[in-house]
């Protein structure tokens, strides 16, 4: 955990921001005393889900429900059943 104090934090806080939104927690300090904690806001299970399928490209969220999308089938000779018994060993 870093320690920054205020007039630092002034200085560059896009910079503390950006680190505290990938999760990192950052005390803000006045005269060497510990006087906040600057961190990320704590997100459900469930939105943290669909932004990494959205990272990904599995699917589009612009809130509500994830729209998944669908696999595009395999180009080429490739047949479904082809596919099916290569999964299966």
């Amino acid at each position: 955990m870093r320690a920054v104090n205020v007039a630092t934090l002034k200085a560059k806080l896009s910079e503390y921001l950006r680190a505290a939104k990938t999760g990192e927690s950052i005390r803000i300090l006045d005269r060497r005393h510990e006087i906040a904690l600057l961190s990320s806001v704590s997100v459900p299970e469930g939105v943290r889900l669909a932004q990494t399928w959205v990272k990904q490209g599995i699917a589009e969220w612009h809130g509500g429900k994830p729209h998944v999308k669908l696999l595009k089938p395999r180009k080429g000779p490739a047949m479904i059943a082809d596919a099916v018994l290569e999964d299966r060993g």
